[in-house]
């Protein structure tokens, strides 16, 4: 795929700086429950709200990313290379009711690693279909999730406790990961080094 392909993706266009946003999502995400782990849980109420709201400041500045990209490269293709939504609905949407299916009837432990699977599962879509970085970038969150799931010890956890094990994996791969990866595909296709670089 060359840079300008991608610059002209709606879809693609932005996802650099927007693994910024996500990394920072998703680490944040986790505060009420290492605070639960270390025995300080959250108000009830407070818990729920807190990642309502990080997820819609979080697609605040993913509309600013797009608008950003757009006076740096003008407007998107009407056609987008792969129409990303068809898949990216339908997995977060599964990833949200085992959430709350999870948290319910537990064991809650098994979030963080549904999450990285799902999410693996559709970057490795996504890359199959245009962009080959994520392909290996799918399969590595893919490999996390796999890791998270095998650390997890519903026995030795209390109800709607996270596994501290997958809290780690999860910190590590679906946040501190994002960014060298954001700054990977900003540096190759937003603002590569020559305008013709492809791959």
């Amino acid at each position: 795929m060359t840079a300008e392909t991608f610059r002209k993706d709606k879809y693609l266009r932005a996802a650099g700086y927007n693994f910024y946003v996500w990394a920072a999502v998703n680490l944040l995400v986790t505060w009420p429950l290492w605070a639960a782990l270390a025995g300080r849980p959250w108000p009830t109420l407070l818990a729920l709200l807190f990642p309502i709201g990080l997820i819609a400041a979080a697609v605040v500045l993913v509309v600013q990313n797009d608008n950003r990209v757009e006076k740096m490269w003008g407007e998107p293709n009407a056609q987008p290379l792969v129409e990303a939504g068809a898949f990216w609905g339908p997995t977060l949407l599964i990833a949200f009711v085992l959430t709350v299916v999870l948290v319910v009837r537990g064991p809650a432990a098994y979030v963080q690693p549904v999450w990285l699977l799902l999410v693996g599962a559709a970057y490795l879509t996504w890359g199959i279909f245009g962009v080959r970085e994520f392909r290996w970038f799918g399969a590595t969150l893919i490999g996390a999730g796999t890791l998270a799931g095998l650390v997890v010890r519903p026995d030795q956890i209390p109800p709607g406790l996270p596994s501290r094990e997958a809290l780690v994996v999860w910190v590590v791969f679906m946040g501190v990961l994002w960014v060298p990866f954001g700054a990977y595909i900003n540096r190759k296709y937003v603002h590569p080094s020559s305008a013709g670089s492809a791959n």
